[in-house]
């Protein structure tokens, strides 16, 4: 098995994800838009981020058919079939129940901007109504990410790597969101601002970088836990 196999991509996304503490319950899913068809590859539920492995993926059609692989997968597999079927640039999503992440939807708004990674969300992070299916989907709309109120958040991309980046990346910006925010005269970034601050980091490509860490980190976890897959993989 090697690194373009998807089921191999998003168990090493659920892995990398997991040591940034996040996915280490049961819950949370990973997917990836098949080739060439209306599918996608997505984790079983009943492994943490932590436990995955490529053994650990299935395929899925958008009516909730698995056409790969025959494991119990989240309820929640149902907003991956209308986010793929009405979002086209989408190749990939990341759901999780990050606490600092869950913490954040708690205050019921979009994050702030506390430093310079947290621009990435600038005009792009939406709010749900709910945490129904019915409401994820069009909650999100056109943007790269959605709070789910007092349960998690969703990112996408057009890629794995980037919608993988991003969240973790939305771990960090909650993180600092939280703790600042209860900080008396504390302002975020000043709006005019964030623009510019926002193209140097898209420019410098800090997501697939970003990407490349978590796979290192991947790899290192599966490795002092005695499993070789990811990295003979990347060799």
């Amino acid at each position: 098995m090697d690194l373009d196999d998807p089921r191999l991509q998003v168990a090493a996304a659920c892995r990398g994800l997991s040591t940034y503490g996040i996915g280490s319950q049961i819950g949370g899913h990973v997917s990836m838009r098949a080739d060439d068809e209306d599918a996608y590859w997505i984790n079983a539920l009943d492994r943490t981020f932590e436990e995955m492995t490529p053994d650990d993926v299935v395929k899925m059609d958008y009516h909730g058919n698995q056409l790969e692989g025959d494991r119990v997968v989240s309820l929640g597999a149902d907003f991956h079939d209308g986010i793929y079927a009405n979002r086209a640039d989408v190749s990939s999503i990341v759901h999780s129940h990050g606490p600092w992440i869950t913490a954040l939807t708690a205050l019921d708004r979009p994050v702030k901007i506390w430093h310079n990674l947290s621009t990435f969300f600038a005009g792009e992070c939406a709010m749900s109504d709910d945490d129904t299916f019915e409401a994820i989907a069009p909650g999100l709309g056109d943007k790269s990410t959605v709070l789910i109120p007092y349960h998690g958040a969703i990112t996408v991309s057009d890629s794995l790597a980037r919608a993988t980046a991003l969240h973790v990346t939305l771990e960090y910006a909650a993180e600092l969101d939280v703790r600042m925010s209860g900080i008396p005269d504390a302002s975020p970034m000043p709006e005019d601002m964030v623009p510019r601050v926002k193209e140097l980091v898209t420019r410098a490509g800090y997501l697939d970088l970003t990407f490349d860490l978590i796979l290192r980190r991947a790899a290192e976890a599966t490795e002092e836990a005695g499993e070789s897959w990811l990295v003979e993989a990347m060799a």
